[in-house]
């Protein structure tokens, strides 16, 4: 992606350098949706509670990559999400196993594209048409330590394009997770520390983007078909309610104070969950459902809440193809469509 064309190069390697700076200092700037929408079908059809999969396929790792192991060695995963009003994502992703190494290399692409867009000057009138998207170069590799503990580090290298304006961004992270498969029992940690935003030709926002760390838990069963998720994110900040949420009203009629009503602790320990159940009907065919609390409270209506937060996803085998299928409801508008596809080409 960054070879090609020598200004191409230049770009990219000026972006980089400059890049650096912001990782360290700079104001807080939000990450670019491509690393903040979930990728997997399997991921994203348990409302984002199965960062822990028992039985981890290579889609799993597009969020976290110390589920990579050498059985995903040779593997190519294709994933696509339809999210909303013309805005897609897509992404390739290879992994290979060296020889005679223990540890397995990942290296993939990642787009997500907004759509095209109409231009109008400062009176209205059209100046045409432009378009927005981001994408990545995504790498890294994932170490077993032991028979239960894996770690892994990768690295995002980006553009971010809007009409004439070109940023890059970067960003680091680590996993780790703790398999024991007597107990049916996985924990996984995913920790994003160092990242950051350049604006290179117009004037933009520029800076870091903040640390988060998340932790999933699933359990499984002997004797039953169903396994449970769970995932606690953004544990760096305790209230991720708005401003002014948990306060009591004035009625602006009476005068009188009106009790809020809502459980704060409750509420705010809620919102960093999601909750998910698969359940597994044989090696070929497997269902899932979550829900993810804090999505529904801020992306239902009052008046028609529907199935904001809820999210269901099947997956199944076809010959030589595994595919999984998710829908993911974020709003009363519409829902995200989640297909995934993958794929053996080597042994290794």
């Amino acid at each position: 992606m960054i070879s090609g064309h020598p200004r191409s190069s230049a770009f990219w390697l000026s972006g980089l350098l400059l890049l650096t700076t912001q990782w360290v200092t700079g104001q807080s700037v939000p990450r670019p949706g491509l690393m903040d929408l979930p990728l997997s079908a399997r991921f994203a059809g348990s409302a984002e509670s199965m960062g822990a999969p028992l039985n981890a396929t290579l889609g799993d790792a597009l969020g976290q990559a110390s589920l990579l192991d050498s059985t995903h060695a040779g593997q190519l995963h294709f994933a696509y999400v339809d999210y909303f009003a013309g805005t897609a994502m897509a992404s390739a992703l290879f992994v290979r196993r060296p020889e005679a190494r223990k540890w397995v290399w990942h290296t993939g692409l990642r787009n997500l594209g907004y759509g095209s867009f109409t231009g109008r000057d400062p009176v209205g009138v059209e100046t045409g048409s432009f378009t927005a998207a981001d994408v990545a170069w995504v790498s890294g590799i994932s170490i077993p330590l032991d028979s239960n503990l894996t770690v892994a580090a990768t690295m995002w290298i980006g553009q971010s394009s809007l009409a004439e304006r070109r940023s890059v961004f970067g960003q680091t992270d680590f996993s780790a997770n703790y398999f024991r498969r007597d107990r049916k029992l996985r924990v996984a940690a995913h920790w994003r520390p160092w990242g950051g935003m350049r604006t290179l030709n117009s004037a933009g926002t520029d800076g870091r983007f903040d640390p988060d760390l998340r932790l999933s838990v699933t359990k499984g069963f002997d004797n039953a078909p169903f396994i449970l998720y769970s995932t606690y994110d953004e544990m760096q900040e305790w209230d991720l309610a708005p401003e002014g949420y948990y306060d009591d009203t004035i009625d602006p009629l009476t005068g009188d104070t009106v009790a809020n009503g809502t459980w704060a602790f409750g509420d705010r320990l809620l919102r960093h969950l999601a909750l998910g159940a698969g359940l597994n009907l044989g090696e070929n065919l497997g269902f899932r459902f979550g829900y993810h609390h804090r999505r529904r409270q801020e992306l239902r209506l009052a008046n028609a809440p529907g199935t904001a937060g809820f999210a269901w996803g099947i997956d199944f085998k076809v010959r030589r193809f595994q595919l999984a299928f998710a829908r993911n409801t974020y709003h009363t508008a519409g829902a995200s469509t989640h297909l995934s596809i993958r794929t053996r080409l080597t042994d290794r």
